[in-house]
C-alpha cells in the first residue's frame, strides 16, 4: 500500500464531508462566507459546482486546532460555550430578511462576548491591518445571533472578538482582538447580501471582490467564475486594498531591511577585534576558515520585484 496516497485521500474525504464543506455544497451561505466575494457568494447559491480544487491543509490545520483550542479553554472556563463542543447554532436575521446561521466557535454569555478562532501564518499582517472584513462580518452575524437567542442582554455593550493563532508555531502566545459590537455593520452586512440576492434573481455577474491572481490560488470556483473571461498578460492595475497594503508592507520591510544592513555594518566596524559583555549581551569574533564549495546548478524560482512605478 502507498501510504502517502492512502493517508492523503484519508485526509481529503474527511474535509470534503466535514459539515462547512456540505453546506457549501448545498448553497447554503453560512456567516464564514459573507464579506469575502460576492460573485463566489452568488455562484453558491445557484449551486454551481467547484469547478477547481484548492489547497485543504491550512483549512484542516485549522480545523484541528480548532477542537484542540475550544477543548483546552472548556476544560478552564467551563461555562463558556464551545463551537465544537457545545453545539450551539445561532441565526442572525438582517433588515432585508435574510437569515445567516451558523456555530459560534466562543461564546461567553455573562460578558456578552462572542470569539471566532482564526488560525493565520504569523501575526505581522494582522498587527499591521487589523481585523479583516471578512472577520468583523462573521463575528458581527454570530452577536447578532447570540442576541437573536437570548443569550446576550442587549441592554448592556456586546463585544465580538477574533482569538488568532500562528499555526506555523512560531508565535507562541495567541493574539486576542476585542471591540465594541458596532450596529453600523448591521447594514453594511445587509447590503453586501442583498448585492448577492440581486445578483442570483436578475441572473447576473455580482462583484468580483477579490483580485484574478488571488482568486486563482484559492477559490474553488474559479474556472466558473472567470474561466471565459479575458486576461490581461500585460499585468493589471492593483486597487484592491488589501493588495495594495501588502505592497506597502512588502516596501517598507525591505527598507527596513537596508537599514538594518547598514547599521549591521557600521557597528560591525566599531566593535572590530571586540570580545566581552554587556551585562545583557555576548560579544565575540569567529574566525571561520576558508572553503571550496564545487560548482552546482541553481534551480530556477520566482523573486518578487517591486519598484517605484514610473510616472505616467
Amino acid at each position: 500500500m502507498d501510504y502517502q496516497i492512502a493517508i492523503s485521500a484519508a485526509l481529503s474525504s474527511y474535509m470534503n464531508n466535514s459539515a462547512r464543506s456540505v453546506q457549501s455544497d448545498e448553497g447554503r451561505l453560512g456567516p464564514s462566507d459573507i464579506g469575502f466575494c460576492r460573485q463566489k457568494a452568488a455562484l453558491m447559491v445557484r449551486g454551481v459546482e467547484a469547478t477547481d480544487s484548492t489547497p485543504k491543509m491550512a483549512a484542516a490545520v485549522g480545523t484541528a486546532w480548532h477542537n484542540y483550542a475550544e477543548a483546552a479553554i472548556k476544560e478552564m472556563f467551563p461555562d463558556w460555550l464551545m463551537g465544537s463542543i457545545d453545539d450551539v447554532t445561532v441565526t442572525a436575521t438582517l433588515p432585508s430578511g435574510a437569515e445567516i446561521s451558523g456555530h459560534p466557535d466562543i461564546v461567553i454569555p455573562q460578558e456578552n462576548t462572542v470569539l471566532d478562532i482564526k488560525t493565520v501564518d504569523g501575526f505581522a499582517w494582522i498587527k499591521r491591518e487589523g481585523t479583516s472584513q471578512q472577520h468583523k462580518y462573521q463575528r458581527h452575524l454570530y452577536a447578532m445571533g447570540c442576541i437573536a437567542a437570548g443569550m446576550f442582554d442587549d441592554s448592556k455593550p456586546v463585544y465580538v472578538g477574533n482569538v488568532y493563532f500562528d499555526r506555523s508555531g512560531k508565535e507562541q502566545e495567541p493574539m486576542v482582538l476585542v471591540e465594541e459590537m458596532d450596529p453600523v455593520l448591521t447594514d453594511e452586512i445587509d447590503s453586501w447580501i442583498t448585492d448577492v440576492i440581486y445578483a442570483v434573481q436578475h441572473r447576473e455577474d455580482a462583484s468580483r471582490d477579490i483580485p484574478a491572481a488571488v482568486c486563482e490560488r484559492i477559490c474553488s470556483h474559479f474556472t466558473a467564475c472567470r474561466g471565459s473571461l479575458e486576461v490581461n498578460s500585460g499585468g493589471e492595475q492593483i486597487d484592491d486594498p488589501e493588495l495594495m497594503s501588502a505592497v506597502e508592507m512588502y516596501v517598507e520591510a525591505r527598507n527596513m531591511e537596508k537599514q538594518a544592513r547598514q547599521m549591521k555594518t557600521e557597528a560591525s566596524t566599531m566593535l572590530a577585534g571586540v570580545n566581552g559583555s554587556t551585562g545583557s549581551w555576548q560579544v565575540r569574533w569567529v574566525d571561520v576558515k576558508p572553503s571550496r564549495v564545487e560548482a552546482f546548478e541553481k534551480d530556477g524560482y520566482s523573486r518578487l520585484d517591486i519598484r517605484k512605478a514610473r510616472a505616467r
